[in-house]
């Protein structure tokens, strides 16, 4: 639970008029609206503007391992932030980054199959994934701790793939990864990579970076019965917690950002079916603009995060029905301006707010 008094002393942010906005969205009953042009139920945000850790160079990317959150700027930082003060706890640079930065963050199983957990992060611009070992915290630190410092790091890589190029295991621009395991939860049995800029694709690799297989082409969505991508951006499983007889997720959800869509896949890639239209950009409720970051709940429905639309949209996997829509354009509380990815954790959203340079803490009903 956020602290009120830690407002100030830990980074987060106080909200102003936020707090009668949303207790007037309550009043009232909007609390899952269905119109544009509410605003984000903001409980805080993380960070501001500048290249120190703990602040942010339009962060780009966003992740939870279950305790902590990560997030990756255009600074090519790697920040671990203490979800319940906003303090950053521990952060690295990525070694090459003058042709550009990830956009892409996912904690994950190692595929050492030990156990333990791994940052994969899409590489974008070096058309590769590196995974290192998540650091081991400060032996000090606790949750809430607000006299931490951030602790610079230099993680152990465990894996890296892939190449520029076209031909099977080689990329152009990664975007996401999904990490597939076994029911042990420990042994990575797939690693699942999004990429655009002429491939279009999403590829399946073994533990090792062994590309297995690849579905998808660029095109513009206009034939619905063949898989084409135009920049899919993220990738996620369908209800993760709530999974097939085998443990295993019931499929991938993946969203194809430039054609305004979501696509829903099995495991081996076969199209389900399309969320949304792939001919123009929408506001309407069920329709998206540029959609970027996926994060799942626990009902196996889904939060969207619409780059265009600057809001988050909560969808119906099973009928591609909207079930709440918050958020619009702008510097103020409430507000986003080109959002590109969002995490769940401990009851709450966070949501990766690219130009004002922050992180967004968000109660969504």
């Amino acid at each position: 639970m956020i602290q009120p008094a830690r407002l100030f002393r830990t980074g987060f942010r106080p909200l102003g008029t936020l707090a009668a906005a949303a207790a007037c969205c309550l009043a009232t009953g909007c609390t899952r609206p269905t119109e544009p042009g509410r605003p984000i139920p903001q409980k805080a945000v993380i960070g501001s503007p500048g290249m120190e850790p703990g602040r942010f160079a339009k962060p780009r990317c966003i992740d939870s391992d279950g305790k902590t959150l990560w997030v990756v700027d255009r600074a090519a930082k790697v920040q671990r932030f203490d979800a319940e003060t906003g303090l950053c706890i521990q952060w690295f640079v990525m070694p090459d980054s003058e042709l550009g930065k990830p956009t892409g963050i996912t904690v994950g199983p190692s595929p050492e199959g030990d156990g333990s957990l791994c940052i994969y992060l899409a590489d974008t611009h070096y058309h590769r994934v590196v995974a290192y070992a998540v650091p081991a915290l400060p032996a000090t630190w606790k949750p809430g701790d607000v006299t931490s410092r951030p602790q610079r790091v230099v993680p152990r890589e465990v894996l890296r793939f892939g190449s520029y190029g076209d031909a099977p295991g080689q990329m152009v621009y990664p975007t996401d990864i999904a990490v597939l395991t076994a029911a042990d939860g420990k042994t990575v049995e797939r690693i699942y990579v999004s990429e655009y800029g002429g491939n279009d694709r999403v590829q399946a690799f073994d533990a090792t970076g062994k590309p297995l297989f690849a579905f998808g082409q660029p095109g513009d969505g206009q034939k619905p019965e063949i898989i084409e991508f135009n920049r899919p951006q993220s990738i996620a499983f369908l209800a993760p917690e709530r999974k097939n007889k085998d443990g295993r997720p019931s499929g991938l959800l993946v969203t194809d950002s430039v054609n305004h869509r979501l696509g829903v896949f099995d495991l081996d890639g076969k199209l389900q079916k399309w969320i949304g239209s792939p001919t123009t950009a929408d506001k309407a409720p069920g329709h998206f603009n540029h959609p970027r970051g996926i994060t799942m709940m626990p009902d196996g429905t889904a939060l969207i995060v619409e780059f265009g639309n600057n809001r988050v949209q909560h969808i119906n996997i099973a009928t591609g029905e909207c079930l709440g829509l918050w958020g619009t354009g702008g510097r103020g509380d409430g507000q986003l301006a080109e959002p590109w990815g969002l995490a769940r954790l401990g009851g709450l959203v966070y949501i990766v707010d690219a130009i004002n340079h922050r992180v967004v803490v968000a109660d969504l009903p």
